[in-house]
């Protein structure tokens, strides 16, 4: 099994393959990383899709990402309510940050999509869903990068949908200590 396959009971495969209309305008590394790992990543969102949370209650979504980190060879860090996580990508003082939120909404999914919510009266309706999957595709692509300048941290934040807000916490267990700067999605 590699690095990045999935573990069934962790990250259960849902629907068929997609396919990347912007490949080739990357980096060789990042593109031979997406020729090989873009169904993953779709997977990885229809299976967030699937099992939404609600803030402060993403231990599930929390451990799909930190089992994927792991398993790349990262050291992700729970924070210590047990939901979201930072990570580090490469070396060095410099740091920039890449955030996303991993909760989801009260609310009613409808789609009939093959991979609609599972749980009664939840759904990823902001594209949280979304936003982890790229954050997660885009930190383990950066592990194949040749070389970085510094480091890139991952933040999964929980709890964006609720206040207090999730990144309350994430600053208060040193998120964003040592960064330089941050982007994020919304």
């Amino acid at each position: 099994m590699t690095v990045l396959e999935k573990d069934p009971a962790v990250v259960p495969a849902i629907g068929p393959a997609v396919v990347d209309m912007g490949a080739g305008s990357g980096p060789a590394w990042l593109d031979s990383w997406l020729a090989l790992h873009r169904s993953e990543v779709v997977s990885w969102r229809r299976a967030l899709h699937a099992a939404p949370e609600l803030g402060r209650a993403e231990h599930r979504t929390t451990a799909m990402i930190g089992h994927l980190l792991t398993a790349a060879g990262l050291e992700p860090r729970t924070l210590p309510g047990g939901t979201g996580l930072v990570c580090d990508v490469g070396r060095g003082k410099r740091c920039v940050a890449l955030r996303a939120d991993i909760d989801a909404l009260p609310l009613h999914e409808s789609t009939g999509l093959p991979f609609a919510s599972t749980v009664p009266n939840v759904m990823h309706a902001c594209g949280h869903d979304a936003h982890t999957a790229m954050l997660l595709g885009a930190g383990l692509a950066l592990v194949s990068a040749p070389t970085l300048p510094g480091r890139v941290r991952l933040i999964f934040q929980p709890a964006e949908e609720v206040q207090p807000g999730g990144a309350i916490d994430m600053v208060a267990d040193g998120a964003m200590d040592g960064v330089d700067r941050i982007f994020a999605l919304h």
